[in-house]
């Protein structure tokens, strides 16, 4: 594209920033640890005017501290003059209102200021994250395995909410808290020095070492969970594989094991954070019993230095200010947990430089003229090994030539070194001995991003990102800029090149047809190899690398391709470097080069190499020779000339534009009401019934200490007023005492109780949500929104943002509501007509609270579409990192990250200003009620209607449920992410399967079948398809099938052949029960198999897909998946399973053997040794039934003769169904079946298709050898 067609020029600033991470790599070599306080992140904060807003926010924030301890003096001056006079009321009236619209002001200030901060710092982190992971080489991702999307997701959202709002509340209440103290000093230094002395060591020595403990805690808990992320997505990505082994328990139990581990660090790091709190409380409440104590014998000693308004007025600020520091403790927990994230994020941005880098501007530029006649790729000595299997060699001393403007074939073994070749030209690794040259210069001497731009790489696993087929084949452009009508017209020569046009074009969309998410999930194997073909092409590259591009393509497809090659390129001629199992690909190549076991065993072109009747490359030759014997008088069915390239219709197309199917309602519309998501948590908890009952009681102790603390209050003050003997100030002082200790023990178990119920609450959620996702079927991964990255956002940080309504937060709310209704009660009794104009302004409050709470849910929800969209894309790419490399689009992919992150910017702007107005409005309404109370409480004692102790007992009742109620409000970010978080994952949890639901069966067991009459009870595997017709619901008016008819005898091996998208892999499809037909049945033995279970159905079958994805996990752990249903497979069986094979050797000369990692999707093994631990594990099954769908495609000659005498040794016992376009796997089948346009063509065997001129012949002679 040409957003990036010039390297040197038009890079802005903000890319420079992006660009260039901190060194951290020092001339040692040592790596130095990224700093990971609290205060890093802010690090991205690097503009002037984000820098401004953040000294905005604190400078606001700790100004909004000010107000109260102001209010503290006013209070002391009503108090010494109590009952004051009517002019005296009218004077500290307006002092208050004057306070409190000042209140208002830098309390929205400071909100907006911090909003905005955390806004951008997340956008700044997610961005940067993103740049760097997509500019880190394939050593990283090999080595260290990162989970992009959680961090982009639960880690990014767990840094904003650290370091947005809560920061700002924090700040005021830090200054509110010195403050406090600094006016106690100037009103009685004695009574104010005895508190900081009491006060501050301890709260200094809790806090901070509480803060540690949770911030161990947290990490662990974290980097389980991320662990568990990892194991969520990979299932979700081969959900086919795990439907068809019914793996579903043994991977779901590993996710379990993972997240019950996080619960588990979780539940310590609630005890621990509920003992901080409840330590803050009970220095609190206990420094108010000291300074009453202390306050009532100054009084009594002084000489006229000490009040009752002084003592009053610094007792009320310690008081208050113990208690606003106290409501810290919840965002001391989220700055903990938001330093822990941040260091994980800081990690990979801040990961060492490294010698492969992209985004360097250094090095020799190459461009055509490296690339030109008589020039030369050479490799001296090369020697490689990978780094994460660092002990086993894969090239060994190779040496060899590519002279410019030849084609050269790369033949030999699976796990012979030939993708590596492909790779070190590509420069995705550089060689651990020896180098590679391009025109003199060794490949780091090369600008990386030049170099890169030259070549093109088609990968043997084709990978197609989300978007249109246009936008696809766009981004391997390399040339200038282009009009957009000109870029359509390269691309469609690109595609005609491709041999892709003919299907693109059959498409209601065209060329702009919407491939899904992710990875182009809506084309077939042969159809996203040919888009990516194209993409190739479109670049016009001057060197072509093709590692098996042809592997899926039908034979006449892939002799259309391989003519057209020789012809695209517009400058001079192109180097081709053609790796291929099937060697029809490498026939007319100029040099053939023969690997085995890293090393070169024989090189020279096909005439050379035939002429060696002993050489390696005869016998491959000789294993691959098709046989047409025309002997036979087998007759043949032939309905169907050979169709032209126009003619073909696709596969398994979609619609071109993500639509809404009327039965699959998207997780993302529906909403919930508060009662039923509470409700539904309940139930989700139900287990910890126990401590949810504790956790209540807990709170509701936390909830009525404002009940005790107002009546002690408002005695003590009277007692103070009234200079009355010590004793009655002893007891009252004792009483606080035990207030303070209620308060430790209720925090204490609240916070833990809550805590656990909440980790609980996630872990049921998650273990859920996956387990819901897997048992969906194949047509509800299509639909929008349920991309691979945005169901393991669900999963990660939507069942995290339940803890929003459990944990901490929940307790804190309930202790609030106690506290509110309990003093409404308290005052109401005491004295009613004070309390009743009071709380008559309680709907003000109210009301500014839950609109607060409506604006930030709004804003939330379209964040949270903005930030999955984004992290759906960056995960896309970093799972395709190859790909990405090898397009060079990193650059222009992070672009896209960022615009996704910036596009509802503005919306955020204006929805944080609004929102943060509303809540200084629902804070500072408080000061106004503090007017309130004083004018009318005032009046009523001066009236005689009341006592000043019963307005002293009133006062703080009201107060601190205002405050309380208050407490609430600024909870509300969470509560509202959570509120949205927990409308997403419940709306999943009611997703139900169309093929299958496992706790609704309404099928009967396989065991209480009748076989139909006439049925023969010994037959097993039989397969009919009676009058089968099939459409994809999002595409109406295309059927694949259209009353199909075919009967396969038990035990028959039968192969489906045909052009790329001619329905076979459907066909397969069915047999799997992936999909129901829309009309007629499938039977097997007779029987529907819609009326048996589907996990007893596909316990009888075994599949090896064109993919063969591999999870994280040991070999042995990914062959013992394919075991039945209920059984687990012992070392032996799998040993057997690899042997059956030919992989034993090969595993064995592993490392770790059996026990070797196979990395995430099978990344540290080769296309063929996965394709071959995917055969193992359908065979460890003893399947009646095998399909196998281009089983074969990645393996070399030998290896596919290994498995084809295995196949044959184990189809005499059991019905083979394959479907493959190397035709050399389908000649001793004991039937063919031809299909174009969802139809059968032709059917026979081998010889007897030979000699019907028809469409397989014609396949054959594409794919002739001699």
């Amino acid at each position: 594209m040409t957003l990036f067609a010039s390297e040197e020029d038009g890079r802005s600033s903000r890319w420079r920033m992006m660009l260039k991470p901190r060194r951290l790599l020092p001339k040692d070599g040592t790596i130095k640890k990224s700093r990971s306080s609290y205060f890093s992140l802010f690090r991205p904060l690097q503009d002037l005017q984000s820098r401004f807003i953040l000294v905005c926010g604190v400078v606001l924030a700790i100004a909004a501290g000010a107000p109260l301890p102001i209010i503290g003096v006013i209070f002391a001056k009503i108090i010494d003059a109590f009952p004051p006079s009517e002019e005296e009321v009218q004077q500290r009236i307006n002092q208050l209102l004057g306070v409190a619209c000042a209140y208002f002001a830098v309390t929205w200030g400071w909100a907006f200021c911090w909003g905005i901060v955390g806004a951008r710092i997340s956008r700044e982190l997610r961005t940067q994250m993103v740049n760097r992971a997509l500019g880190l080489d394939q050593t990283f991702y090999e080595t260290q395995c990162p989970n992009i999307t959680s961090r982009l997701t639960v880690d990014a959202q767990t840094v904003q909410a650290g370091t947005a709002e809560k920061v700002g509340i924090f700040l005021q209440s830090v200054s509110y808290f010195l403050v406090a103290f600094i006016v106690g000093f100037s009103l009685n230094a004695r009574l104010t020095g005895i508190l900081f002395a009491a006060v501050i060591p301890s709260m200094t020595l809790v806090i901070v070492t509480g803060t540690s403990v949770l911030g161990a805690f947290s990490k662990q808990a974290s980097e389980r969970t991320t662990s568990a992320a990892s194991i969520a997505e990979g299932a979700i990505k081969a959900v086919q594989v795990v439907q068809a082994f019914d793996a579903f328990e043994s991977l779901t139990s590993d996710h379990q094991r993972h997240l019950k581990d996080a619960m588990r660090a979780g539940m310590k790091k609630a005890v621990a954070g509920a003992v901080l709190l409840g330590s803050v409380f009970f220095i609190a409440y206990a420094a108010n019993a000291l300074a009453f104590w202390q306050g009532a014998r100054i009084i009594r000693d002084s000489d006229g230095n000490g009040s009752a308004g002084t003592v009053y007025a610094i007792v009320f600020l310690i008081l208050d200010a113990s208690f606003v520091i106290g409501q810290a403790g919840p965002f001391i927990q989220s700055f903990s947990q938001a330093a822990s994230a941040g260091s994980r994020i800081f990690s990979l941005i801040d990961y060492p430089d490294i010698p492969i880098d992209v985004y360097s501007k250094d090095g020799v530029r190459a461009d055509d003229e490296t690339f030109g006649p008589e020039k030369e790729i050479v490799f001296t000595d090369t020697s490689f090994a990978y780094p994460a299997r660092s002990v086993e060699t894969v090239l060994d001393s190779v040496s060899f030539n590519i002279k410019m403007g030849s084609t050269v074939g790369i033949v030999g073994a699976s796990g012979s070194g030939k993708s590596t070749i492909a790779a070190l030209l590509l420069r995705l690794y550089d060689p651990s001995q020896g180098n590679i040259t391009i025109d003199g210069h060794t490949l780091p001497e090369y600008n990386l991003a030049s170099l890169r731009n030259q070549i093109a790489l088609v990968d043997q696993d084709p990978a197609v990102f989300s978007g249109t087929i246009y936008t696809n084949i766009r981004d391997g452009y390399r040339g200038p800029e282009l009009p957009d009508d000109e870029m359509r017209g390269e691309c469609i020569k690109a595609c005609k090149a491709a041999d892709a046009w003919s299907f693109i074009n059959s498409l209601p969309g065209g060329i702009d047809t919407w491939l899904g998410e992710p990875d182009g999930t809506k084309l077939s194997g042969g159809q996203k190899q040919r888009l990516c073909l194209a993409r190739a092409l479109v670049g016009d590259p001057a060197l072509l690398v093709l590692d098996e591009a042809t592997s899926a393509l039908d034979t006449i497809s892939e002799a259309a391709i391989l003519t057209s090659l020789g012809t695209s390129r517009s400058m001079g001629n192109r180097t081709t470097v053609m790796i291929a199992h099937r060697l029809a690909s490498v026939k007319s190549a100029d040099n053939i080069i023969v690997m085995g076991k890293g090393r070169i065993l024989e090189q020279g072109n096909h005439e050379t190499l035939m002429s060696d009747d002993n050489g390696v490359y005869r016998q491959l030759i000789e294993a691959q020779r098709l046989t047409s014997d025309d002997t036979t008088d087998r007759s043949v069915s032939t309905k169907q000339k050979l169709p032209s390239n126009d003619d073909i219709e696709p596969e398994d197309q979609y619609e071109s534009q993500p639509s809404d199917t009327p039965d699959m309602s998207s997780p993302e519309n529906e909403q919930f009401g508060t009662f039923d998501i509470l409700k539904r948590c309940l139930a989700l908890s139900r287990a910890r019934l126990v401590f949810t009952i504790l956790a209540l009681i807990g709170s509701l102790t936390t909830g009525a200490l404002i009940l005790g603390e107002s009546i002690i209050f408002g005695h003590l003050v009277n007692l103070l007023n009234g200079q009355v003997p010590s004793a009655q100030v002893d007891f009252y002082c004792l009483m606080f005492f035990v207030v303070a200790l209620a308060a430790l023990l209720g925090y204490i178990t609240s916070g833990s109780c809550f805590g656990i119920v909440s980790e609980h609450l996630v872990f049921r959620t998650r273990d859920l949500s996956l387990r819901t996702i897997l048992r969906q079927d194949m047509e509800w991964f299509l639909q929008p929104g349920r991309s691979t990255s945005a169901l393991t956002s669900v999963i990660s940080m939507d069942a995290g943002h339940l803890s929003g309504l459990s944990g901490v937060i929940i307790g804190t709310i309930v202790s609030a509501l106690v506290s509110v209704v309990g003093g409404a009660i308290l005052a109401h009794v005491v004295a009613w007509k004070i309390a009743i104009v009071l709380f008559a302004t309680s709907p003000v409050v109210i009301l500014a609270g839950f609109a607060r709470i409506r604006v930030l849910a709004r804003v939330e929800e379209k964040n949270q579409h903005a930030y999955t969209e984004a992290a759906s894309l960056a995960s896309e790419a970093c799972s395709n990192i190859r790909t990405i490399a090898a397009l060079g689009t990193e650059r222009l992919t992070s672009e896209r990250f960022h615009v996704a992150v910036d596009k509802y910017e503005k919306q955020t702007f204006r929805g944080t200003a609004l929102g943060n107005l509303i809540l200084a409005f629902a804070l500072a309404v408080t000061y106004f009620v503090y007017a309130l109370a004083y004018w009318w409480g005032a009046r009523q004692v001066r009236s005689g209607q009341y006592s000043s102790l019963q307005f002293f007992i009133v006062l703080p009742a009201i107060l601190f449920s205002a405050q309380a109620a208050g407490q609430i409000f600024s909870l509300a970010p969470d509560i509202g992410r959570a509120k949205g978080a927990a409308s997403r994952v419940f709306a999943l949890h009611d997703q139900k399967p169309s093929i299958d639901s496992p706790s609704n069966d309404t099928v009967v067991p396989m065991s209480s079948v009748t076989i139909p009459q006439g049925t023969s009870t010994a037959q097993k595997g039989s397969i009919t398809f009676d009058n089968v017709s099939l459409t994809y619901k999002s595409r109406p008016n295309a059927p694949v099938f259209t009353n199909l008819n075919l009967t396969i005898p038990d035990g028959e091996t039968v192969a489906l052949v045909g052009r790329s998208g001619a329905g076979k892999t459907s066909a397969i499809s069915l047999i799997e029960r992936f999909y129901d037909p829309t009309a007629g049945s499938v039977l097997l033995d007779g029987v529907d198999i819609r009326s048996v279970p589907v996990s007893e159905h596909r316990a009888r079958i075994s599949l090896v897909a064109q993919d063969p994805d591999l999870f994280s996990g040991s070999v042995a752990f990914n062959v013992g998946l394919g075991a039945r249903p209920g059984h687990v497979a012992t070392r032996e069986e799998v040993i057997e399973a690899c042997k059956a094979v030919g992989i034993h050797d090969f595993v064995n000369s592993l490392p770790d053997g059996y026990e070797t990692q196979c990395g995430n999707n099978g990344s540290q093994l080769s296309g063929g040794q996965k394709q071959r631990v995917a055969i193992a594990r359908a065979y460890i099954r003893n399947p009646e039934i095998l399909l196998l769908d281009e089983a074969t495609s990645a393996l070399d000659s030998h290896s596919e003769a290994q498995i084809q005498e295995a196949i044959s040794a184990a189809s005499c016992k059991r019905t083979t169904i394959m479907i493959a376009h190397r035709l050399t796997s389908v000649q001793n089948a004991d039937r063919i079946l031809v299909f174009d346009h969802g139809k059968i063509v032709e059917e026979g065997r081998h010889e007897d298709l030979m000699r019907g001129g028809g469409i397989y012949e014609q396949m054959i002679r594409a794919q002739n050898l001699g």
